[in-house]
């Protein structure tokens, strides 16, 4: 069950990671409904798109990998106690950090954009 739930914890950031390195490497270049950095601002212009993609990008390769680290320090610190619960804050926390992200992104339109 240990297992399980250390690579559940794991996979988030992994995924968040990897989803950043794809998105810098392969930005999407065309606004649209579907793929990449949707928001109000960063379809502006394309110029702010193409800063919201790889910007976004950025952050998400680094924190994805950051995060990943904390996460599973924290699931083997705490695996001989009550690691259900330890893996819901971390996961809690891992949400408020990909949250956190759009807002760094916004912050950084609105001063460019």
């Amino acid at each position: 069950m240990f297992f399980f739930m250390f690579c559940m914890t794991i996979l988030t950031p992994v995924s968040v990671s990897v989803t950043g390195m794809v998105m810098r490497k392969h930005p999407v270049r065309d606004m649209n409904l579907g793929r990449g950095y949707r928001t109000g601002r960063s379809m502006k212009s394309q110029e702010a798109w193409d800063f919201a993609q790889k910007y976004c990008a950025g952050i998400w390769m680094r924190w994805g990998a950051v995060i990943a680290a904390i996460s599973a320090v924290a699931i083997l610190v705490f695996r001989d106690g009550d690691y259900e619960t330890v893996s819901v804050w971390v996961i809690g926390v891992q949400f408020a950090c990909i949250c956190l992200s759009v807002v760094l992104v916004e912050i950084e339109l609105s001063r460019r954009f």
